[in-house]
C-alpha cells in the first residue's frame, strides 16, 4: 500500500486540530481558573457549552465543504482556529473568556475529522476507507502527543503563551497543509435518472469545479430509505458519543466511587489508547475482511460489552474486570471514529457527504455535549450503579439501531482501496 503524503499530512493536521481546540483545555483550564480565580465547573460549563456550539455549526461547515470544497474551509478553519487561539491568550475577564471559548468550537468542526473525512470522500470517493483509516490512525496519537507536550510547555511558560504556540501550530503547521489540498469538489458523480425514467441533465451545482475534472450534479432527493438509513445511523452515532463523552470525562470518577484505587484505575485507562490504535491499524492493513456496516456493528458491539463489563464491577471491584473493559472499550473506539467516515459514504456516495455528515454530527455533538453533567449527576443523586446502568441501556440502543441499519442493507457494494 503506497502511502499519500496528502493524506498524511491531513493526519497531522488533524492532529493539530484536535490537540490545540480539544485536549489543551483540560490541561489549561485550571490555570485559567487559578489565575482569575474562577470555580473549575465554571471553566468546564464553558466547555460544554462550547461544545454544543460544535454541533450548531457542523452543519452549516458540511453544506459549505459541499459548496467550496475542503480546501477553501479547512485553510479559513486554520486561520480562524488560530486566531482564537491568540484571542484565549489576551482575554481579561469572564465574559471575555465565554464568548471566545464558544467561538473556537464553533470553528474547531472546520479542522477536525468531519471536515477531513469530507476532505477524502471529495477526493478519493467510495475508494476512500483506507486514507480515512491512516487520518484516524495518525490523529489517534492527539492526546498522546498534546497532553505531555502541554504540560512540558507549562513549565517553560505561562497558560497565554502556550495559547500562542498552539495558534502558531494552525498557522504555520495546519494551515500550508490545507492550502496544498486539492481545490474544489473533485468526485465524478454519476447523473442519476429522474421519476419518468428520462435521465437529469448535468445541472451547475453550488461547488467550484476542480480543474480536468467534470461539474458535480446537484443532489437528488433523498427517498424514503434513505431518510431511514439517516435516522438510524444518527440514533447509533449519538449514542456513541454520549458514551465516548461519559467515559471521557467521567471514567476516573466512576472507577474511584467504585472502589477502585487511583492509580489502579488510571493504569486500567492507559490501556484504552493502544487498543484504539490497536484496532485502527488492523483496520487499515486488513480492510478487506470485512465490509464498512460489519465494522459499524463490531465498534457498536465492542462498546455496548465494554459497558457491560465494567457493570460488573458493581457487584464486586475486581481489577481484571476494568483492564478487559479498557481493552474492549478501546478497540470499539478506535473503529467508532472511522465508522464515522466512510458508513454515510458507503451508503450514500461522496454526493453530498459534507451536508450529512455534517447533520449526523451536529445530532451526535448535542448528546456528547449533555453526558458528562448528565452522568455525574446520574452519579451523584442515585451512584455509580445507575451511571453505568445508564451507559449500558445508551450504548445497547445504538447497537441495535446500528444492526436495524444494515439489515436495511440498501447501500452500494463497498469497493476497498
Amino acid at each position: 500500500m503506497k502511502l499519500s503524503p496528502a493524506t498524511i499530512g491531513l493526519g497531522v493536521s488533524m492532529t493539530i486540530g484536535y490537540g490545540t481546540l480539544y485536549y489543551s483545555f483540560s490541561v489549561l483550564a485550571p490555570e485559567i481558573a487559578g489565575e482569575f480565580g474562577w470555580d473549575e465547573s465554571f471553566v468546564f460549563a464553558i466547555f460544554s457549552l462550547g461544545l454544543l456550539a460544535g454541533a450548531v455549526s457542523a452543519p452549516i461547515v458540511g453544506r459549505q465543504i459541499d459548496r467550496f470544497g475542503a480546501r477553501l474551509v479547512m485553510s479559513l478553519g486554520s486561520l480562524l482556529a488560530a486566531l482564537a487561539l491568540v484571542l484565549l491568550a489576551v482575554m481579561q475577564n469572564a465574559w471575555q473568556f465565554a464568548a471566545i471559548a464558544l467561538a473556537a468550537e464553533f470553528v474547531a468542526i472546520a479542522v477536525q475529522y468531519d471536515a477531513g473525512f469530507a476532505a477524502l470522500a471529495q477526493r478519493y470517493g467510495r475508494q476512500a476507507r483506507a486514507e480515512i483509516t491512516l487520518v484516524t490512525l495518525i490523529a489517534g496519537f492527539a492526546s498522546t502527543i498534546f497532553w505531555p507536550l502541554l504540560q512540558w510547555l507549562l513549565t517553560l511558560m505561562s497558560w497565554r503563551d502556550v495559547y500562542l504556540v498552539l495558534a502558531a501550530m494552525n498557522l504555520l503547521i495546519a494551515l500550508p497543509i490545507h492550502l496544498a489540498m486539492p481545490k474544489g469538489v473533485s468526485v465524478r458523480v454519476p447523473v442519476r435518472a429522474d421519476v419518468g425514467g428520462a435521465k437529469a441533465l448535468p445541472q451547475r451545482g453550488d461547488g467550484a469545479k476542480a480543474e480536468g475534472q467534470e461539474m458535480q450534479s446537484q443532489p437528488a432527493p433523498p427517498v424514503a430509505s434513505d431518510r431511514r438509513q439517516m435516522v438510524l445511523m444518527a440514533i447509533s452515532f449519538a449514542g456513541g458519543g454520549f458514551v465516548m463523552s461519559a467515559i471521557g470525562a467521567a471514567l476516573l470518577v466512576l472507577l474511584g466511587d467504585l472502589g477502585f484505587a487511583a492509580a489502579t484505575a488510571t493504569f486500567a485507562a492507559s490501556f484504552i489508547g493502544p487498543s484504539q490504535v490497536g484496532a485502527r491499524l488492523i483496520e487499515y492493513l486488513r480492510r478487506s475482511l470485512f465490509s464498512p456496516p460489519l465494522t459499524a456493528v463490531i465498534a457498536a458491539v465492542a462498546i455496548t460489552l465494554a459497558m457491560a463489563l465494567l457493570c460488573l464491577t458493581v457487584v464486586e471491584p475486581w481489577p481484571i474486570a476494568i483492564f478487559a473493559f479498557a481493552v474492549v472499550y478501546g478497540i470499539g473506539q478506535g473503529l467508532t471514529s472511522i465508522v464515522r467516515g466512510m458508513l454515510p459514504l458507503h451508503y450514500f456516495g461522496p454526493d453530498g457527504y459534507g451536508r450529512r455528515t455534517g447533520a449526523l454530527s451536529g445530532v451526535r455533538m448535542v448528546l456528547s455535549a449533555a453526558a458528562p453533567f448528565s452522568i455525574i449527576l446520574l452519579n451523584e443523586r442515585l451512584g455509580p450503579a445507575a451511571a453505568l446502568a445508564c451507559l449500558v441501556l445508551v450504548a445497547t440502543v445504538s447497537t441495535i439501531a446500528m444492526l436495524a441499519l444494515v439489515r436495511l442493507d440498501a447501500g452500494p457494494p463497498s469497493q476497498s482501496a
